[in-house]
């Protein structure tokens, strides 16, 4: 379900009421999801007195195992001004689980694995390109971080500098992720804005990072296990939004 913003802004705001969810891109398919093994795979659900009308994912009691809903069209590039991509989700359970909300350079990230991932101090990436939110219990701090890479050259920013103190997971509770990009001109990487709001509290950085302006993203988001634990996943909504270019 789309609708218009302001004259030279275009808004979507995904409320699943109308929108179909694929595995792969088909007439009248706007988002793709993939799971593994034993996992549930996002599809659209009905409202409930705990919930609004949702969709709704789980990941099996086995550890990695990854589940992903992403456009279905690699439709973002930076050097068409600002473009913003904001997800309502909660998941029931906070321990063993690791999440990437943002931007990637593949709809369905190729290596079956989250796009970005942080193991005590040191970010493994399977991505190419990727810009967003990230974060994983198997890091020294569970807190979220923001995270980029691009041409497979990760970040050189200090991790202390990525993180957003104090910002964490709370299980059934309605988190809100948001990721920013607004072009600087040529030669000149996307600056980036990281938002994360949970429990009344919001936590914000930016950066002007090193992504380039000319590279073709899509809106990413996935949850990945972390041993053997379940994990219910519901997303009230996504929300994107894009300048017209010149």
């Amino acid at each position: 379900m789309a609708n218009s913003g302001s004259v030279g802004v275009i808004t979507d705001l995904e409320n699943w009421l109308t929108d179909n969810i694929g595995t792969s891109g088909a007439d009248g398919i706007k988002w793709v999801n993939s799971s593994d093994g034993g996992d549930t795979a996002f599809a659209r659900a009905a409202a409930t007195a705990n919930l609004p009308l949702h969709v709704a994912g789980a990941t099996a009691a086995t550890n990695n195992n990854l589940i992903e809903l992403c456009s279905d069209l690699l439709h973002v590039y930076g050097q068409n001004g600002w473009h913003m991509l904001e997800v309502l989700f909660k998941i029931d359970v906070a321990t063993d689980i690791a999440i990437n909300i943002g931007f990637n350079d593949d709809s369905l990230d190729a290596g079956n694995t989250l796009p970005v991932e942080l193991s005590t101090a040191t970010w493994t990436t399977t991505a190419s390109t990727f810009v967003g939110l990230a974060f994983d219990v198997n890091a020294t701090n569970d807190d979220w971080h923001c995270m980029w890479t691009d041409d497979d050259s990760d970040t050189s920013e200090a991790l202390a500098d990525l993180r957003l103190k104090g910002a964490s997971l709370t299980a059934a509770k309605w988190c809100m992720a948001r990721v920013e990009l607004q072009d600087r001109g040529s030669g000149k990487g996307l600056r980036a804005t990281f938002t994360i709001s949970q429990d009344g509290k919001s936590f914000e950085k930016v950066f002007d990072t090193s992504v380039d302006r000319d590279v073709a993203l899509c809106p990413y988001i996935g949850f990945e296990a972390r041993a053997t634990t379940a994990h219910n996943v519901y997303i009230a909504y996504v929300k994107q939004a894009w300048s017209i270019p010149d």
